[in-house]
Parts: C-alpha cells; sequence; structure tokens
C-alpha cells in the first residue's frame, strides 16, 4: 500500500488525497461520513480533499436523496495527471534554465574587486602558467622576480618547451629577474627574443610574476604551491616593486 501511496504522491496527489482516492476504489461509492471512518481524514478536512480530486478528474459524485456520493475514476485517469504534472516539470525546468542564463550575464555596473585561485603541485603549477600565456596579447609585456633556482630544476623543460615557445610566437617581452645561484638557467633566456634578464643576490624560494591585471605567488618547497590574483591594485603595486628591484639588479 505504500509503495502505491508514493506512486500516487509523485503524481501530484497529497497523501490524503491518495488515501481518499484508493479508499473509494476499494470500497466502491460512498457518502463523507464513511470514508472519513476508514481513511480517519477528518470530516472537517474531507471536501477539501474532495473537491481537489474532483478537480484533478479522479472522483465524480452523485445525489442520492440530497446526499452527495462518491466514486473514483477509473485509473487510466492516472496517467493523464502524471502526463500534466510532467508538463508542470518541463515548464518549472524551463523556467529554472532562463533565470540560470539571467545570472550568468554579469551587470556592467557590478565589478568584482579581486578574483583569485589557489593551485597545488607541479600540475598545478603547470596550471597557472597555462591561465597565464593564455591571457596575454601581442606586445604585451610580464615580469618574474626572484626566480629560485628550484623553479628551474622541477619545470625547465616545461618553461622551455611551452611557456617561452608560446611567449615569443606572440611576441610578448620579458623582464626576468633571477637569483644569483640560477644564473646558468639566465644565460640560456638571454639568447631568446624579448627577453631581458638581470640577477639579484638573493636566495628564495618564492617567486612572484606580473601581467596586465595579473599577479601571481608560488613557492617551490618539496610540494609547490601558487596563487594566481586578478586585481589591478595588486598588479600595479608590485609591478613598481619589480621596477625597484630591477634597477638595484646586476646584469
Amino acid at each position: 500500500m505504500n509503495d502505491v501511496i508514493s506512486a500516487l504522491k509523485s503524481a501530484g496527489l497529497s497523501e490524503k488525497e491518495a488515501l481518499t482516492y484508493l479508499d473509494l476504489r476499494q470500497y466502491g461509492e460512498s457518502q463523507t461520513g464513511r470514508i472519513c471512518e476508514r481513511t480517519r481524514i477528518p470530516s472537517s478536512y474531507i471536501y477539501t480533499v474532495l473537491d481537489s480530486l474532483l478537480e484533478k478528474g479522479l472522483v465524480s459524485y452523485k445525489l442520492v436523496n440530497n446526499i452527495k456520493v462518491f466514486s473514483a475514476a477509473e485509473p487510466e485517469a492516472l496517467a493523464h495527471l502524471f502526463e500534466e504534472k510532467e508538463k508542470e516539470i518541463v515548464a518549472e525546468k524551463e523556467k529554472l534554465l532562463e533565470s540560470i542564463s539571467k545570472l550568468k550575464v554579469v551587470p556592467p555596473t557590478v565589478t568584482r574587486l579581486t578574483d583569485y585561485k589557489y593551485f597545488q603541485g607541479i600540475r598545478g603549477i603547470k596550471s597557472l602558467y597555462a591561465e597565464i600565456i593564455n591571457s596575454w596579447k601581442t606586445g604585451d609585456e610580464y615580469y618574474i622576480a626572484s626566480a629560485p633556482q628550484e623553479s628551474f630544476a622541477k619545470l625547465e623543460g616545461f618553461f622551455i618547451d611551452v611557456v617561452h615557445k608560446k611567449r615569443v610566437k606572440d611576441k610578448v617581452r620579458l623582464k626576468m629577474l633571477i637569483n644569483r645561484n640560477s644564473e646558468k638557467y639566465g644565460v640560456v633566456r638571454k639568447k631568446m627574443p624579448l627577453t631581458e634578464i638581470r640577477y639579484l643576490d638573493v636566495d628564495t624560494k618564492t617567486e612572484y610574476g606580473v601581467l596586465n591585471d595579473y599577479f601571481f605567488l608560488v613557492t617551490y618547497s618539496a610540494e609547490p604551491y601558487g596563487l594566481l590574483i586578478k586585481d589591478k591594485n595588486f598588479a600595479s603595486t608590485y609591478r613598481a616593486f619589480f621596477e625597484l628591484l630591477w634597477k638595484q639588479a646586476k646584469e
């Protein structure tokens, strides 16, 4: 019985409506008093239930001595009811999708101040750089500061074959500050077009970069991780820091 009630509820009936319909199917024509006795639905509520079933086409009645006697429609009527329910679901889905599409459109007056992403592991750092190299445009210039030896040891092949290859192809200029203990990697980059290299007498495991409105930090510990921030204020501030370091660095 519970399975049948669940099925009727899925077609759009309330629990009391399902109980009343099943009662009439089982016992046939009945007055409200007998329905209330069998279903234990209060007499003050039974007409609300029956009116709803009448609207759904699942119940009909006739007058016997001016008293309403109710009977249940054939079960096939439930199929039509379920079809109506399906139509409602489709309409609700279309309405929801329309609302979602509107949410995707950010009003031009609304500006997100900061957008940031966290990346972890070697693959994560590669993904960070993938976002950088896919965001630049021909003629852009970007900056890398305090590039540590660990970055080259872990990702040199990726930097050469992917990042710099695309950078040169896209005619993007690079100014790069490299830690003095990684000078041999600077020698390789000095031979690349559109590339300026200088050296810092520091030993760090973290580097930062700036490209247009992007600012990113990468730490090359045992498990590298990085942060990519899209924010004009961060980018302009660290670009200014870079220029100060650039003036102090050695060629």
